[in-house]
């Protein structure tokens, strides 16, 4: 056992020993997609921090980066009215439609949401008094992230100048500035009147700012130039109710140089 320690010990040794360290400042661009949301462009900026293990091929990759995500713009309408339920109680009811085509009936009484007209909350037999129509815009939102990953990397050496590598691993981030805006027109069918909402916001000011996930990436290097492609996978709840699901997936692709 003493022994086994001691030949683990030394092993160690000569890894530390041989380890080098390389700094790779890099940017680029990226595209992150958020669950039920259209695609945004954005950008990553940072620098890694790579400890090689020598000769081994492994190294310990982590860094520091400012990541911009978002959501594209979209548009859709909805339509509030009263109608009567099955057992006679008036229930308001919200009808949604994106431009695409989907819909969504809301009945907020009952806490019941459906795409159908024909649900036992409704008695069909009853008009629906359509009150409200709006017609809304979600402009491009973006959110700012300083993000840290902490990677298992493995590198294969092409030629003495070419290097390809391999890293997976978890990161977590902070959010640090953001933008959401919406312009909604809205029509009171009652009164025959339309009025005009705008809403600027930053979305870390009720949203959850500390955010995880799990990223992977791929690059080559010739000399001291790199170009990578990474991955990351959101797993944390933008509202902080901690459920852990797929949030985002991000691509990005940057441009570095070691030192």
């Amino acid at each position: 056992m003493k022994k086994s320690w001691m030949i683990g010990v030394m092993f160690l040794g000569a890894l530390t020993a041989q380890a080098q360290w390389k700094i790779t400042p890099e940017a680029g661009f990226n595209v992150t997609k958020y669950t039920n949301s259209p695609a945004k462009i954005g950008y990553k900026v940072g620098a890694a921090v790579s400890y090689d293990f020598g000769e081994s091929g492994f190294a310990l990759q982590s860094g520091l980066y400012y990541v911009q995500r978002g959501n594209g713009s979209y548009d859709y309408a909805s339509m509030y009215g009263k109608s009567i339920d099955e057992n006679g109680n008036e229930i308001s009811i919200y009808y949604s439609i994106d431009k695409d085509g989907s819909y969504t009936m809301s009945y907020p009484a009952g806490g019941y949401y459906a795409g159908y007209a024909e649900n036992s909350h409704v008695n069909s037999g009853q008009p629906i008094d359509w009150q409200e129509v709006t017609f809304v815009h979600k402009n491009a939102s973006r959110y700012g992230f300083v993000q840290l990953p902490v990677l298992a990397r493995y590198t294969w050496t092409v030629k003495p100048n070419i290097r390809i590598h391999v890293a997976l691993g978890p990161y977590i981030a902070i959010g640090v500035n953001g933008k959401k805006s919406l312009h909604a027109k809205i029509i009171d069918l009652k009164k025959s009147s339309e009025s005009i909402y705008v809403n600027k916001s930053n979305p870390f000011d009720y949203g959850n700012r500390f955010d995880w996930g799990v990223a992977a990436e791929t690059g080559v290097e010739i000399n001291r130039f790199s170009a990578k492609f990474s991955y990351d996978m959101g797993l944390s709840d933008d509202y902080g109710r901690n459920n852990i699901g797929i949030e985002y997936h991000t691509a990005s692709f940057t441009i570095g140089y070691s030192f």
